[in-house]
């Protein structure tokens, strides 16, 4: 008896055979590249622009003159009074570090509590989000930083 095959599955075959064939020939994945990378961690602080409204030792707090921001990405813009401070920053969980690394050099009024600011975000070990006031608490060896978010201006 005599079978036909067809020519379709005439050309299958070998073209089967060429694919597994050529697929040996390609590097083994390794396993990093099997592994996916692990979820990037949800910053816990929104990255809105914080204003301080208070700070260990000083009185009423003008609105603006102090401020900071947690970007997403990392990066930590702050507003210290007459200066401008760069940083990085990691936090989740209640736990925050910020480390400044760049500021411009403007001398800032007698009142400003521009370097004692810079310090204490610097040394800031822990956040808590008040829900309540709506507001961030900072907390560090130099005691609460208190901030509430700037709304944007009505027009």
């Amino acid at each position: 008896m005599v079978v036909e095959v067809s020519p379709m599955r005439a050309l299958t075959i070998p073209l089967c055979a060429l694919l597994l064939a050529l697929s040996s020939l390609l590097p083994a994945p390794s396993a990093s590249a099997q592994e996916a990378p692990p979820p990037a961690a949800a910053q816990a602080i929104p990255p809105l622009v914080w204003q301080l409204t208070a700070f260990p030792g000083a009185g009423p707090i003008e609105p603006g003159r102090y401020t900071v921001q947690f970007v997403p990405d990392g990066t930590v813009a702050i507003r210290a009074d007459c200066n401008w401070v760069l940083g990085t920053w990691t936090g989740a969980a209640g736990v925050v570090d910020i480390t400044v690394t760049q500021t411009t050099v403007a001398a800032c009024p007698a009142d400003s509590l521009e370097q004692p600011f810079v310090q204490a975000l610097d040394g800031a070990t822990g956040y808590v989000l008040d829900a309540s006031m709506g507001g961030l608490v900072l907390t560090g060896p130099a005691g609460e930083m208190r901030f509430s978010p700037v709304l944007p201006a009505m027009a």
